[in-house]
This record gives C-alpha cells, structure tokens and sequence, in this order.
C-alpha cells in the first residue's frame, strides 16, 4: 500500500508511523487503516471496567483530513452503545467538530484513549451523543460481543482477551481525558476573553465618537482608554477631535451656551471646560455681531438719504 501513496507527503508520512506503531492489538484498543484507504482507519475498544459499558467491544471508523495531523479526524461508531450515536460523527474536543481545540501532536492513540475515557462521561446534548440508562447500556455491552464489521469481521476477535483490570492502562485513559477536556476549556475561556475585550473596545470606540454619557464623568478617563483601543480604528484620538475647527453656523447659534453632547442631548458641559474653542467662538460672534450693526446702520443711512432727494425734487416741481 506504502506505493500507491506519495511518501514525501507529511499526513501519509505520519499515518504509516502510526499504522506501525498500531500494528500490534492491544486488551483494550486495536486500530489500523483499510487495505486500500490509508486515509480511513477502523478502531476497536474495550468499554472501560467497573461502568455500564463493562464487558462491551465497541467497533468504529476514523477518517482522516488530507492535512492530518495539522486538523482533527472525525470519528464514527458503529457498534450501539447508548452513549454515542452510530453512523454519525460525534462531537468530542478531539474530533473534526472542534479543530480549534485539537493539537497536532496529539495522534490516533490519544483519541482511543481519549474515546475510552470520555465513555462513561454524560452527553450533555453535544452532537451525536446518547443519554440512555445504565441498564440499557449494559444491555447494549453485551450485545456488542456479537457484533461484526464488513470490512474486519467479528470485533471481539480483534482484542487480546483481558487479563486484569489493567489500572495503569484506565488510569492514562482517564489523564489524556481530562488533559483534553482542560484544553477544550482553556480554549473556550480564551475565546470568550476575546470576544468580552473586542467588544469592550467597540463600546469604547463607540463612546469616544459619539461623546461621553454621563456629565459628570471623569473626562480623562475615556482619554486614557483611548490610548489602548484607538489605534488602527480609525478613529480620532480626544486631542484630534477637540483640535478640529468648529462650525461657525454651530457657534453662532450657541453662543454663550455649552454644546450639547450628542451621547446625551440633555446633558451640557460647562463654559469653563470649552477653553480655547469658547473664547475664539465669543470674539468671532463679537466682531460679527459689529459687523452686522455696521452694516444695517449703513443701509438706513442710505435710505434717510434716498428721502431727502426726492423731497427735494418734488419742491422744485411745485414750484
């Protein structure tokens, strides 16, 4: 089979280690790739002792991604055992539903055992999991001695026959599935910091463009935050934004009134706290407020004018 397949490709290179390594069974796990598929491997466990699943064999399918083992392989039971569903990929940190959490180190063994350990776990409602009792998998154990594979014939045949509790075996079993399921944790609460900071800086770039809501908030605070969320957000930093030149439309309608901040419409800051903006603002709304004066008295000058003209001409009519 090793010809058929490009040796220099790193997920062939990486499977037939682990074939070799698989080679021979095991009293709880068996695993190898079809004939003519190194890309699907069919597994076999012995349900883990002193649990509902005691005295089961459980047969089921691996299959591989072409990039193995830099993405996890999604894993199929075939064998009715009550905790997970058959002919169905089911949903384990280690399997294709979680690529975020698997790790390429990890190989077909960890999954084993990972699969012995996570056995008599409760389902949870995770994706092709089983909550039947414990008489009904006891049951489903039994069972499970007669099953038979069409590709590797009868499963109970594939293990070595136990011949003790193999403590050491359970006890890894148990370690590689509490070392996944503190991966799968860490993972999440990572995730979730990430998303709770990525919108704590949206909310704080949101505040600091429209404004702050609270009059009497500390104004340098929004000022410091900014420091951390603002850059590559496109948004201007507080100095920039009071460094724009104010609308003269704006001030002359608000002349000696604060602006009022479009977070809260019913909240205005104080005139002290306008600084330079305000003083500018006051000399441009004086010096305009003169020129308006000039002009109209200019106007009515001109008209006073107008009427003495025409006074005059209507005299030397009458005349």
């Amino acid at each position: 089979m090793e010809a058929s397949y490009n040796s220099r490709c790193p997920a062939v290179k990486r499977l037939f280690r682990e074939a070799k390594e698989l080679n021979e069974a095991t009293e709880e796990y068996y695993a190898q790739p079809l004939e003519d598929n190194l890309f699907e491997w069919h597994f076999t466990v012995r349900g883990p002792p002193d649990t509902e699943f005691d005295g089961g064999i459980y047969h089921g399918r691996i299959i591989m991604p072409a990039d193995y083992p830099m993405k996890p392989p999604n894993i199929i039971f075939l064998t009715p055992n009550g905790r997970f569903e058959t002919n169905k990929k089911i949903c384990l940190s280690i399997s294709g539903h979680h690529p975020e959490t698997w790790q390429p180190s990890w190989s077909i063994r960890t999954a084993l055992l990972a699969i012995i350990g996570f056995m008599p776990t409760p389902a949870n409602g995770t994706i092709g999991s089983l909550d039947y009792t414990a008489q009904e998998r006891a049951k489903l154990a039994k069972k499970s001695q007669e099953f038979e594979c069409a590709e590797c014939g009868c499963i109970a045949k594939l293990l070595k026959e136990r011949t003790g509790d193999n403590k050491d075996f359970q006890l890894e079993a148990r370690e590689v599935m509490g070392q996944v399921s503190v991966t799968a944790k860490v993972e999440d609460k990572e995730r979730k910091n990430t998303d709770t900071s990525g919108a704590s800086s949206e909310a704080t770039i949101e505040n600091l463009s429209h404004g702050t809501s609270g009059g009497d908030q500390d104004a340098s605070l929004p000022q410091a935050t900014s420091q951390a969320t603002l850059p590559g957000s496109g948004v201007p930093a507080p100095e920039q934004q009071q460094q724009q030149p104010a609308d003269p439309v704006q001030e002359i309608l608000m002349e000696g009134v604060a602006p009022r901040n479009t977070a809260n419409p019913n909240s205005r800051t104080t005139v002290s706290n306008l600084g330079h903006t305000s003083s500018s603002g006051y000399l441009y709304n004086t010096i305009l407020s003169s020129a308006i004066i000039l002009f109209v008295a200019l106007v009515l000058r001109r008209v006073f004018l107008l009427e003495s003209d025409v006074n005059e001409e209507l005299d030397d009519v009458l005349l």
